[in-house]
């Protein structure tokens, strides 16, 4: 297994740490990995979270708008209510607490911190931004309170940081794209995630395009659908059954190099998607533009970005400058792996 914290995270827990994460892709398949089916993404260069922790007498979590504080009186951050928290503070202390639970022997330390975090991530884009912060934040407090978090491990405590601390609904492979980083192939099916890492040179260029302006939270976006689920609704059942099959045939057609075929299937992707969610029609124009050029085109995440691919590499730069004259930002993403 490899290890969570890259060597240039790796400090004394008496000394700084500063932590990152990098923000996500989904390729193809999501957002089946919240009912058990396969996503093919990646982590990409370009932004970053990043998590400073600092040795202090007590606990200080550091927001954009807010301090969130607390004593170290045992049992240890008993006190933080991440619910209570805004501008990024709630983050922190979910990943806080998520930590201490699955770590009981933590609850009578007497080692304070403070937590900082910076991003540049687009927000409520859909690159996982927020669980980026709390990535980074898991992998600093790993540093601190020398705990061993493997990217399984601390893929899974950033999962509950936001379902069970913050009661949002989301599906598992942010979290384990930005735990394990890289081009993963993930399958959701089992009792836990099979991850399968791919070369990132199989990739063919791609664009990503985002809007400045910050979209709808991804909980918002998942919580209607996933009740249709849970009622028995057929044609989200169908979806969410097709969804995974597009990851195996997208797999293949990396590995052969048929760049004709992953468009297809990027195409498909954002179809199937569009048969059971509301899509904004903001997002609707995104991919519209990336098709009227021909390119493949699908939602990165929940909406708010989208990301490209064509045959023709420099159909894509063409795209990109009328993505600009359009209001939207853009870059070509390059995959960083578990060595950044």
């Amino acid at each position: 297994m490899k290890p969570t914290m890259t060597p240039s995270e790796r400090r004394p827990s008496m000394k700084t740490i500063t932590t990152h994460a990098h923000p996500r892709i989904g390729l193809l398949g999501n957002p089946s990995d919240l009912y058990g089916g396969r996503v093919l993404g990646f982590t990409f260069d370009g932004f970053m979270a990043q998590v400073q922790l600092e040795f202090c007498e007590s606990i200080e979590l550091h927001g954009s708008d807010e301090i969130m504080r607390c004593s170290l009186e045992a049992p240890l951050a008993a006190e933080l209510d991440p619910c209570a928290g805004s501008g990024g503070t709630e983050l922190l202390a979910a990943a806080v607490k998520r930590l201490v639970a699955a770590h009981p022997e933590l609850g009578v330390e007497t080692r304070g911190f403070s937590l900082r975090f910076k991003t540049d991530i687009p927000r409520q884009a859909g690159l996982s931004g927020s669980s980026g912060i709390i990535v980074a934040a898991l992998r600093a407090l790993g540093g601190h309170y020398d705990v061993d978090l493997g990217p399984e491990v601390l893929a899974v405590l950033a999962q509950e940081a936001e379902t069970e601390e913050l009661g949002l609904v989301a599906g598992p492979q942010d979290r384990v794209l930005q735990a394990h980083r890289g081009l993963l192939s993930m399958d959701f099916s089992g009792p836990k995630p099979a991850v399968q890492r791919l070369k990132p040179d199989l990739l063919p260029p791609l664009l990503l395009a985002w809007d400045p302006e910050p979209g709808q939270s991804s909980g918002d976006v998942h919580a209607s659908v996933l009740s249709r689920w849970e009622a028995g609704d057929e044609l989200v059942r169908e979806v969410m059954r097709e969804l995974p099959e597009l990851v195996v045939e997208g797999v293949a057609a990396l590995q052969g190099g048929d760049h004709a075929r992953l468009v297809a299937l990027m195409d498909r992707n954002f179809e199937l998607r569009r048969s059971v969610f509301d899509i904004a029609p903001r997002d609707q124009e995104l991919v519209t533009l990336g098709r009227d050029y021909g390119a493949g085109a699908k939602l990165c995440g929940s909406g708010g970005s989208a990301v490209f691919m064509h045959t023709d590499p420099g159909a894509l730069s063409r795209l990109a400058q009328v993505l600009s004259q359009a209001g939207w930002s853009s870059l070509f993403p390059q995959v960083v792996g578990d060595e950044s």
